[in-house]
Protein backbone atom coordinates (compact mmCIF):
# COMPACT_ATOMS: atom_id res chain seq x y z
CA UNK A 1 0.00 0.00 0.00
CA UNK A 2 2.93 2.33 0.63
CA UNK A 3 3.75 2.48 -3.09
CA UNK A 4 0.14 3.34 -3.93
CA UNK A 5 -0.17 6.16 -1.40
CA UNK A 6 3.22 7.67 -2.33
CA UNK A 7 2.56 7.47 -6.08
CA UNK A 8 2.33 10.91 -7.77
CA UNK A 9 -0.41 9.85 -10.21
CA UNK A 10 -2.55 8.34 -7.47
CA UNK A 11 -2.17 11.48 -5.34
CA UNK A 12 -3.14 13.72 -8.28
CA UNK A 13 -6.11 11.47 -9.09
CA UNK A 14 -7.36 11.63 -5.49
CA UNK A 15 -7.09 15.43 -5.51
CA UNK A 16 -9.10 15.54 -8.75
CA UNK A 17 -11.68 13.13 -7.28
CA UNK A 18 -12.01 15.28 -4.16
CA UNK A 19 -12.29 18.60 -5.98
CA UNK A 20 -14.55 17.54 -8.86
CA UNK A 21 -16.60 15.15 -6.71
CA UNK A 22 -17.34 17.82 -4.11
CA UNK A 23 -18.01 20.55 -6.69
CA UNK A 24 -20.37 18.35 -8.72
CA UNK A 25 -22.09 17.15 -5.54
CA UNK A 26 -22.54 20.76 -4.38
CA UNK A 27 -23.97 21.90 -7.74
CA UNK A 28 -26.28 18.92 -8.27
CA UNK A 29 -27.54 19.04 -4.67
CA UNK A 30 -28.28 22.75 -5.14
CA UNK A 31 -30.17 22.04 -8.40
CA UNK A 32 -32.12 19.17 -6.81
CA UNK A 33 -32.95 20.79 -3.50
CA UNK A 34 -32.80 24.50 -4.26
CA UNK A 35 -31.51 27.25 -2.01
CA UNK A 36 -32.40 25.37 1.17
CA UNK A 37 -29.47 23.02 0.59
CA UNK A 38 -26.88 25.78 0.10
CA UNK A 39 -25.83 26.13 3.74
CA UNK A 40 -25.91 22.40 4.48
CA UNK A 41 -23.83 21.61 1.37
CA UNK A 42 -21.41 24.53 1.75
CA UNK A 43 -18.88 22.37 3.68
CA UNK A 44 -18.48 20.25 0.55
CA UNK A 45 -17.48 23.34 -1.43
CA UNK A 46 -15.07 24.38 1.35
CA UNK A 47 -13.60 20.85 1.30
CA UNK A 48 -12.96 21.13 -2.44
CA UNK A 49 -11.05 24.37 -1.87
CA UNK A 50 -9.11 22.88 1.07
CA UNK A 51 -7.93 19.96 -1.08
CA UNK A 52 -6.62 22.41 -3.67
CA UNK A 53 -4.80 24.37 -0.97
CA UNK A 54 -3.38 21.15 0.53
CA UNK A 55 -2.06 20.09 -2.87
CA UNK A 56 -0.59 23.53 -3.52
CA UNK A 57 0.99 23.90 -0.07
CA UNK A 58 2.46 20.39 -0.28
CA UNK A 59 4.01 21.15 -3.67
CA UNK A 60 5.46 24.39 -2.23
CA UNK A 61 6.90 22.45 0.76
CA UNK A 62 4.80 24.45 3.27
CA UNK A 63 4.44 21.47 5.60
CA UNK A 64 2.94 23.36 8.54
CA UNK A 65 0.19 24.84 6.33
CA UNK A 66 -0.43 21.42 4.79
CA UNK A 67 -0.75 19.73 8.19
CA UNK A 68 -3.17 22.37 9.47
CA UNK A 69 -5.34 22.09 6.38
CA UNK A 70 -5.37 18.29 6.64
CA UNK A 71 -6.62 18.50 10.22
CA UNK A 72 -9.33 20.96 9.16
CA UNK A 73 -10.39 18.69 6.30
CA UNK A 74 -10.57 15.61 8.49
CA UNK A 75 -12.65 17.55 11.04
CA UNK A 76 -14.97 18.57 8.20
CA UNK A 77 -15.26 14.93 7.13
CA UNK A 78 -16.04 13.86 10.68
CA UNK A 79 -18.72 16.56 11.05
CA UNK A 80 -20.26 15.50 7.71
CA UNK A 81 -20.28 11.87 8.90
CA UNK A 82 -21.93 12.82 12.22
CA UNK A 83 -24.55 14.96 10.47
CA UNK A 84 -25.33 12.00 8.20
CA UNK A 85 -26.57 10.07 11.24
CA UNK A 86 -29.78 12.09 10.94
CA UNK A 87 -30.32 10.95 7.33
CA UNK A 88 -30.44 7.17 7.71
CA UNK A 89 -33.80 6.70 6.00
CA UNK A 90 -32.63 4.13 3.45
CA UNK A 91 -32.48 0.50 4.71
CA UNK A 92 -28.92 -0.57 5.51
CA UNK A 93 -27.67 2.93 6.23
CA UNK A 94 -28.18 2.28 9.95
CA UNK A 95 -25.03 0.15 9.67
CA UNK A 96 -22.87 1.90 7.05
CA UNK A 97 -23.29 5.46 8.36
CA UNK A 98 -22.18 4.67 11.96
CA UNK A 99 -19.25 2.69 10.50
CA UNK A 100 -18.35 5.77 8.43
CA UNK A 101 -18.48 7.93 11.58
CA UNK A 102 -16.18 5.57 13.52
CA UNK A 103 -13.67 5.30 10.66
CA UNK A 104 -13.69 9.08 10.10
CA UNK A 105 -13.07 9.63 13.82
CA UNK A 106 -10.21 7.12 13.76
CA UNK A 107 -8.63 8.87 10.76
CA UNK A 108 -8.99 12.27 12.46
CA UNK A 109 -7.48 11.12 15.77
CA UNK A 110 -4.67 9.20 14.09
CA UNK A 111 -3.73 12.30 12.06
CA UNK A 112 -2.87 14.09 15.30
CA UNK A 113 -1.03 11.08 16.73
CA UNK A 114 1.12 10.92 13.58
CA UNK A 115 1.89 14.63 13.66
CA UNK A 116 2.44 14.92 17.43
CA UNK A 117 6.22 14.66 17.04
CA UNK A 118 8.95 14.66 14.38
CA UNK A 119 9.54 10.88 14.36
CA UNK A 120 8.36 8.54 11.63
CA UNK A 121 5.24 6.49 12.36
CA UNK A 122 5.08 3.74 9.73
CA UNK A 123 2.62 1.66 11.79
CA UNK A 124 0.20 4.57 12.20
CA UNK A 125 0.56 5.49 8.52
CA UNK A 126 -0.26 1.90 7.57
CA UNK A 127 -3.28 2.08 9.86
CA UNK A 128 -4.51 5.22 8.07
CA UNK A 129 -4.02 3.51 4.71
CA UNK A 130 -6.14 0.58 5.91
CA UNK A 131 -8.77 3.01 7.28
CA UNK A 132 -9.01 4.70 3.87
CA UNK A 133 -9.52 1.31 2.20
CA UNK A 134 -12.26 0.47 4.74
CA UNK A 135 -13.83 3.92 4.25
CA UNK A 136 -13.88 3.26 0.50
CA UNK A 137 -15.63 -0.10 0.94
CA UNK A 138 -18.12 1.44 3.36
CA UNK A 139 -18.77 4.37 1.00
CA UNK A 140 -19.34 1.97 -1.93
CA UNK A 141 -22.02 0.11 0.06
CA UNK A 142 -23.52 3.41 1.24
CA UNK A 143 -23.63 4.75 -2.32
CA UNK A 144 -25.24 1.57 -3.68
CA UNK A 145 -27.89 1.73 -0.95
CA UNK A 146 -28.68 5.33 -1.96
CA UNK A 147 -28.63 4.56 -5.69
CA UNK A 148 -31.23 1.77 -5.45
CA UNK A 149 -34.19 4.13 -4.81
CA UNK A 150 -32.88 6.88 -7.17
CA UNK A 151 -35.34 7.78 -9.89
CA UNK A 152 -33.51 10.54 -11.73
CA UNK A 153 -30.21 10.94 -13.53
CA UNK A 154 -29.48 14.05 -11.45
CA UNK A 155 -29.83 12.06 -8.19
CA UNK A 156 -27.47 9.39 -9.52
CA UNK A 157 -24.87 12.00 -10.56
CA UNK A 158 -25.21 13.68 -7.14
CA UNK A 159 -24.70 10.41 -5.22
CA UNK A 160 -21.77 9.21 -7.34
CA UNK A 161 -20.09 12.64 -7.08
CA UNK A 162 -20.51 12.54 -3.29
CA UNK A 163 -18.80 9.13 -3.21
CA UNK A 164 -15.79 10.33 -5.24
CA UNK A 165 -15.57 13.53 -3.21
CA UNK A 166 -15.55 11.73 0.14
CA UNK A 167 -12.99 9.14 -0.93
CA UNK A 168 -10.79 11.76 -2.59
CA UNK A 169 -10.64 13.80 0.62
CA UNK A 170 -9.55 10.89 2.83
CA UNK A 171 -7.12 9.45 0.31
CA UNK A 172 -5.52 12.85 -0.43
CA UNK A 173 -4.77 13.37 3.26
CA UNK A 174 -3.31 9.88 3.66
CA UNK A 175 -1.22 10.37 0.50
CA UNK A 176 0.37 13.47 2.02
CA UNK A 177 0.88 11.76 5.40
CA UNK A 178 2.47 8.75 3.67
CA UNK A 179 4.84 11.00 1.73
CA UNK A 180 5.82 13.04 4.80
CA UNK A 181 6.46 9.84 6.76
CA UNK A 182 8.62 8.43 3.95
CA UNK A 183 10.65 11.64 4.19
CA UNK A 184 10.96 11.22 7.99
CA UNK A 185 12.12 7.60 7.58
CA UNK A 186 14.76 8.67 5.06
CA UNK A 187 15.88 11.54 7.31
CA UNK A 188 16.19 9.21 10.33
CA UNK A 189 18.17 6.71 8.24
CA UNK A 190 20.63 9.52 7.53
CA UNK A 191 21.21 10.08 11.25
CA UNK A 192 18.72 12.86 12.04
CA UNK A 193 17.57 12.84 15.65
CA UNK A 194 14.34 14.71 16.46
CA UNK A 195 14.29 16.81 19.62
Amino acid sequence: MKKLFTNDKFFSAMVIFAVLGNLIFFITAYIRLGGTSFVTRLPMLISALCVLFIYSSYKKHSKNVTKGLMGAMLMGQLLFAISSLSAMSVPGTTVVVPVYVVLSAALFINHFIINSDHHSSPGMIRMNQVIVCLLTLDAVVWDVLWLIPCHSALSIVCDVACFFGLIGISASVVCVESRLDAYRIEREANGYKAE
